[in-house]
């Protein structure tokens, strides 16, 4: 089931991550490596910091289509797997719940997943971050 999730997946983190790979400065290997840094030690201290925001846009994006795309999730998991896309399913349809108050608390739920991520990834990045990066690039 991972895997059905992750083939679909994987151009749109490819397509959000382009820009925060494209944005790092080939030189700072290099002074890093005059610093001592190792490779794990360049890695973690200086790519990783300027990959995450890209990594936490990437994960949004994933999560939302994951949780909206519940064919593929339903069909390779099958009845007896209990995800969370199946269980809301089969809690909107079983018996004694009444289906406009399950839409609408699976609603409340994916807005309130995605509205946390969103939240979190404000934290690290600006919206108009990459909008002035392509700006400076063409002038």
């Amino acid at each position: 089931m991972i895997l059905a999730n992750l083939v679909p997946a994987l151009p749109f983190v490819i397509l959000m991550m382009t820009p925060f790979i494209e944005q790092i400065d080939p030189n700072l290997e290099s002074a890093a490596r005059i610093f001592g840094a190792n490779t794990a030690k360049y890695f973690r201290y200086v790519l990783l910091p300027l990959l995450v925001p890209g990594m936490l846009a990437a994960g949004l994006l994933v999560l939302v289509r994951t949780i909206g795309m519940f064919e593929l999730t339903f069909f390779t998991a099958g009845p007896t797997t209990q995800t969370l896309v199946v269980a809301l399913y089969y809690a909107v349809f079983s018996t004694g719940v009444r289906v406009p108050q399950s839409i609408d608390a699976m609603a409340m739920i994916y807005m309130a997943i995605t509205l946390v991520w969103v939240l979190i990834a404000l934290q690290f990045v600006s919206p108009t971050q990459l909008v002035s990066r392509v700006k400076e690039q063409r002038q």
